[in-house]
């Protein structure tokens, strides 16, 4: 640039041309179309994701694709000031780059941040064609060959140019030297420049929206830029309606920025106002084609899935197909939910924010659409979306009279659980007018987990005396009230509303599909009190139901008959029905619905019990998904099963805070059967921290074979022996469960193990051949401390086999476990590496699900560098690696 132009214009316009190269003359760009984005003051540095993108180097290409607000300027340009100085070009594509002679001279241009004289002959010839050329596309790959190696070439916002440029980018992509200079190329949507066969040769470096998208502890980080506080419980409502996304995260802090107003936070939890809507209008909706405006605007009323044939019959739209293709491939904020991209839905706010532009504009319209997909869902047999449809055009009582008697076969038919139905009615007197719809609704929203709401409309529908004794009507009250009380907790009331349904049901000998709730609830209560002979009988009683649902017949039944058989001790039974339930449930689509809950723990127990604590714990995680926030006794049951996977693990004290999450699950009124399962579980953690006097005090709420053995342990580790036999001797009085006589068994060993008693090897061996024959591990070497340092002590007098070598695995991992087992140095045995230290950053705030999920990798590769950063640290667990990590400075 010549000296005499003003600062200014030095500052707004780059001529293309250096000197001496005629090849760009009479391009100006704007210096910041060479240089990346200032990054902001609350930047999230995300690192995972910068490892996606240095995985590029020595791939062909790297794509970064995604929607408006997702972030994609932001990381690269982040990306771009952590790598090494002058490594780095950069070009920020706009609308006047749809001009390819445009592109491809700043293309030529952005390079020479890293080599003053790139592109010199390409640009030369680029003058005289004012075209892309197979000369000038060569010319350019060969001075990117003789860039430093390492360097990075990146254009932001290529769908400006791609329509144009795509072409001639594809060639040069082929003579691109990968082994040299990574290529990265961002933007709206997917440039097309045959990525399938980049993708297929493993050519091809991936980012997309769902990457982008701010994990729960990304999102509180943003916020915390902002000085933004909140809850727990209010960060997840956020992060959850927001599902991540950049953009709305930013506009809610800025909303939220130095205001404490509830009401203020009340409206952001809502995420639809009008800033984020504003910006959503007009940086998405109104730069599409008005046709395809429109089309989004009309699809966003369907609920649940979208497909060709849903928005054809709502839109008239015959070219529903295309449409839905043109917006999945503009990453219009579309999910895919099968392989083949014919099913989706939208992102959760993107479809409110639709929905409230689409009211505002043509409200008649809106209601005139709600109605044509009630009629069409009504015509192909989903009664439920329809009456969500039919509500939403104000058409209470078509919703109610179409769900009334649909509702339970729907249930036990359809594998997807909606979301319950929002029914806006100002007099609830009209409702009790028709009892059968009334409840109808109660059922609808118990079954989809609004527990709450359903509970009310049945205590309505109680009150309102419209309910004939002993009719059909009542039956069915009296099962849904049992039902109620069931995921409640409250069991024993469970147990007498569910026989009263059944009473009624056999005196009018009724048949429908309905019956089968009574024994479905029984099964399940009848385990969790802990009577399994009765969970037996009603498993047979479901099955008995004349044309069973394939749900119930072949996932639900035998994962609870598979629950009981793995409370009781009956492994390799347990195993086979629940390992053939989920197989069936995988098949029939019900491996997320409420059924699928009772084989999953029990595969999760299955784990535990072969020590497999990382299967365990992703399975019981797969249960709090389903579960949490909807039914509290499975909720509850869930919470207690990864305290006692983390209790296994070592982490103890995390595993009695999760005790008391669980406790706090239930409501007052809770089943003493459901009380005692915590106290136990509290009793067992507390004796493995030495204290003996609290697991006493818990052990009198339990029922007496359980008190017993409980009562035992802590004689055990009190070394009163002669109480240890005392209770021993009281539970062999009992009638013990297979696992109840093995842990007997192994508390017999485990005292004479301490009084050194010559007869301990020959006791031990005789549980030892009960705990092969059956399948138990965990149980055996977690009983008592005992029972783990002899098998250390005598690996060597064993006979060595698969199980013995289990054994002695396990009871390593145990004794390194127990409290007071770690060194107490200051020092670091060895650096923790860098994939070490993210890990660690992470580990105060998330559950190595979520560890797994921010960072991109593998479950099991974050059990390896936890075992690692563990023994780096000289820890055991979660909490001492936290504290020791504290002392270290390295938190």
């Amino acid at each position: 640039m010549g000296p005499g132009l003003g600062p200014r214009n030095r500052e707004l316009m780059a001529e293309g041309a250096t000197a001496g190269h005629g090849s760009l003359r009479g391009m100006r760009f704007a210096l910041t179309k060479f240089r990346p984005p200032a990054l902001p003051a609350t930047l999230i540095t995300r690192s995972a994701l910068h490892e996606r993108l240095n995985g590029g180097a020595g791939q062909r290409l790297t794509v970064v694709v995604g929607s408006a607000g997702a972030g994609k300027s932001v990381l690269l340009a982040d990306w771009a000031a952590a790598r090494p100085r002058g490594m780095t070009s950069w070009l920020s594509c706009d609308r006047a780059d749809a001009d390819p002679a445009r592109f491809w001279a700043g293309f030529i241009e952005a390079p020479r941040a890293i080599e003053p004289g790139f592109g010199a002959d390409a640009a030369d010839l680029l003058a005289m064609d004012r075209r892309m050329s197979a000369d000038v596309t060569a010319s350019v790959a060969n001075d990117a060959a003789k860039l430093p190696a390492g360097s990075a070439v990146i254009v932001d916002d290529f769908h400006f140019a791609a329509a144009a440029a795509a072409p001639d980018m594809t060639d040069l992509v082929e003579r691109w030297p990968t082994e040299i200079v990574q290529l990265v190329l961002a933007g709206r949507f997917d440039p097309p420049l045959r990525q399938h066969r980049l993708r297929l040769s493993g050519q091809l470096n991936e980012i997309r929206d769902r990457d982008l998208y701010f994990s729960l502890t990304e999102s509180r980080g943003l916020l915390a830029k902002f000085g933004v506080q909140m809850s727990e419980a209010d960060l997840a409502l956020l992060h959850q309606r927001s599902e991540g996304w950049p953009a709305v995260l930013q506009m809610a802090a800025l909303s939220l920025r130095g205001n404490t107003d509830p009401a203020r936070l009340a409206r952001v939890l809502e995420v639809h106002g009008r800033v984020i809507a504003d910006y959503f209008v007009s940086e998405v909706l109104d730069q599409q084609p008005p046709e395809l405006a429109q089309f989004m605007l009309d699809t966003s009323i369907v609920m649940g899935v979208l497909t060709a044939d849903v928005c054809a019959a709502v839109t008239g739209r015959q070219d529903a197909a295309a449409l839905l293709h043109a917006i999945d491939t503009a990453h219009l904020f579309l999910v895919a939910l099968d392989h083949d991209r014919t099913s989706f839905r939208y992102h959760r706010l993107v479809r409110r924010m639709l929905r409230a532009e689409l009211r505002a504009r043509d409200r008649a319209r809106e209601q005139a659409l709600q109605l044509r997909a009630a009629e069409w869902f009504e015509a192909t047999g989903d009664a439920r979306r329809a009456a969500s449809h039919y509500l939403a055009a104000q058409q209470a009582d078509r919703a109610l009279a179409l769900m009334q008697d649909r509702v339970v076969p729907d249930f036990l038919h359809v594998p997807a659980i909606p979301e319950p139905l929002v029914l806006n009615v100002t007099d609830r007197s009209m409702l009790v007018e028709t009892p059968e719809r009334l409840l109808g609704l109660a059922t609808d929203l118990l079954l989809s987990g609004d527990t709450a709401r359903g509970g009310d409309y049945l205590d309505l529908l109680e009150h309102a005396g419209k309910i004939p004794a002993d009719s059909r009507l009542a039956a069915r009250f009296a099962a849904f009230q049992s039902f109620r009380y069931g995921v409640a907790g409250q069991l024993e009331r469970a147990v007498q509303t569910a026989l009263a349904a059944r009473a009624i049901q056999e005196g009018k000998q009724l048949t429908d599909e309905w019956n089968t709730v009574v024994p479905l609830i029984l099964t399940r209560v009848y385990t969790c009190l802990g009577d399994f002979p009765a969970a037996e009988r009603e498993a047979a009683a479901a099955l008995a139901v004349p044309d069973v649902a394939e749900s119930v017949k072949l996932v639900m039944v035998p994962g609870a008959r598979a629950l009981a058989w793995l409370e009781a001790g009956h492994l390799a039974e347990a195993a086979d029905a629940a390992r053939a339930a989920d197989a069936d449930a995988q098949r029939l689509g019900f491996g997320q619905h409420f059924f699928a809950v009772d084989h999953l723990r029990v595969l999760s127990g299955l784990a535990l019990e072969r020590r497999d604590l990382g299967t365990a714990e992703h399975l019981t995680e797969q249960v709090l998904s389903i579960t949490e926030q909807r039914r509290p006794l499975f909720e509850f049951l869930a919470l207690l099963d990864r305290a006692q996977i983390w209790g296994a693990r070592g982490q103890v004290r995390d595993a009695l805070t999760t005790v008391g999450a669980a406790r706090q699950v239930l409501i007052s009124g809770a089943s003493p059967a459901l009380l005692a399962q915590a106290d136990e579980q509290e009793a067992l953690l507390h004796l493995s921290l030495g204290d003996t006097r609290s697991p006493a005090e818990l052990a009198s709420n339990l029922p007496a074979p359980r008190r017993s053995l409980l009562l035992a342990r802590v004689a055990l580790a009190a070394g009163n022996h002669h109480a240890v036999q005392e209770h021993l001797h009281a539970a062999a009085l009992s009638d013990l469960t297979p696992r109840q006589a093995l842990v007997r068994q192994v508390l017999q060993a485990a005292a004479a193990m301490e009084r050194g008693d010559p007869a301990a090897a020959s006791i031990f061996g005789g549980a030892l051949h009960v705990a092969r024959s059956k399948g138990f591990l965990n149980t055996v070497i977690t009983t008592a401390p005992q029972v783990a340092g002899y098998v250390v002590e005598h690996a060597a007098q064993l006979r060595s086999d698969p199980f013995i070598d289990q054994l002695v695995a396990a009871a390593l991992e145990v004794r390194a476990a127990q409290p007071g087992s770690a060194p107490s140095s200051q020092v670091l045995a060895e650096p923790l590496t860098a994939a070490e230290e993210r890990v660690l950053q992470l580990l105060p705030t998330s559950t190595y699900l979520q560890i797994a999920d921010t960072l991109y990798i593998s479950r099991n590769t974050v059990k390896t560098h936890l075992r690692s950063i563990y023994q780096k640290l000289g820890v055991t667990s979660r909490s001492e690696a936290l504290e020791r990590a504290v002392d270290l400075r390295l938190l």
